[in-house]
């Protein structure tokens, strides 16, 4: 039998995790002011990254949390993104142009990994559903 992505949801979990933690640090950091708010990442892609063994054990509640807790932050993240990408006068008055670039960077990193965990979770979920 074939191992796919979706039979290792651990793997791209870790990476997610992992990618979160990184950026938010590195925006905590990065910025003077250092917010509080940075810090969101990287406490919940440590609480990914604690689910990790259980989802490698198959555990179907704690998958179904680390389902939730990443399509929470992805919806946060995408929108953090758009602003950044797209940004309204409010935002460019905000914020200046390389701000708006590492906020491009750094929220685009967050929201990829989170697409590719998603995918990979919800990808399970339906392989698994076909097989019983």
């Amino acid at each position: 039998m074939e191992t796919t992505m979706t039979d290792k949801p651990q793997i791209i979990n870790n990476v997610h995790a992992a990618t979160l933690i990184g950026t938010g640090l590195s925006s905590y950091f990065m910025n003077e002011k250092r917010p509080k708010t940075a810090l969101i990442p990287a406490v919940a892609g440590s609480g990914l990254l604690l689910l990790s063994k259980n989802l490698e054990k198959g555990d179907q509640t704690m998958a179904h949390v680390a389902v939730g807790i990443t399509g929470l932050l992805l919806a946060q993240t995408l929108r953090s993104f758009l602003q950044a990408a797209v940004p309204n006068a409010e935002t460019e008055a905000k914020f200046d142009t390389a701000t708006l670039n590492r906020r491009k960077l750094m929220f685009g990193l967050m929201s990829t990994t989170g697409i590719a965990a998603l995918a990979t979770y919800i990808g399970g979920f339906i392989e698994k559903r076909r097989n019983s």
